[in-house]
């Protein structure tokens, strides 16, 4: 499915930076984004952009051939605690599949998810990767 480029526009901010809710209510952070606290149900609630750090609770190893991404084979997949509290699914790239383990510290990352043609519109996205040091 191609994505229109005024769509793409309008979505940049999702798709540049992980942006999480929190209620100003019951002081909870929560993803993805909602208008209303699926703890408290509260409407007071405002965006914020993550600082995209966190650690991998736990992954798997993909095989499977999506087409037009052909070259990202092997995909590893993770469930990752952000440090402000949410949890996500995220890419872990630039990192070999026996130094993954849970517990590894990632931070997001923007990476080229795909691209049209070879004139065409290229995609970015947020993707995670070892934190070195």
């Amino acid at each position: 499915m191609r994505l229109s480029i005024p769509r793409f526009w309008r979505k940049r901010f999702d798709y540049y930076s992980v942006r999480i809710s929190e209620c100003l209510d019951c002081g909870r952070k929560f993803y993805p984004r909602r208008s209303i606290c699926p703890y408290c149900r509260s409407r007071n609630v405002k965006v914020v952009t993550s600082r995209g750090v966190g650690e991998v609770l736990t992954y798997t190893v993909s095989y499977y051939r999506l087409e037009g991404y052909e070259e990202v084979i092997p995909k590893v997949i993770a469930l990752i605690k952000l440090v402000e509290g949410p949890v996500l699914i995220g890419e872990l790239v630039d990192v070999d599949i026996s130094e993954v383990r849970e517990g590894l510290k990632v931070e997001a990352v923007l990476r080229r998810l795909k691209s049209e043609d070879p004139a065409g519109l290229i995609y970015y996205g947020i993707k995670f990767r070892p934190i070195v040091g």
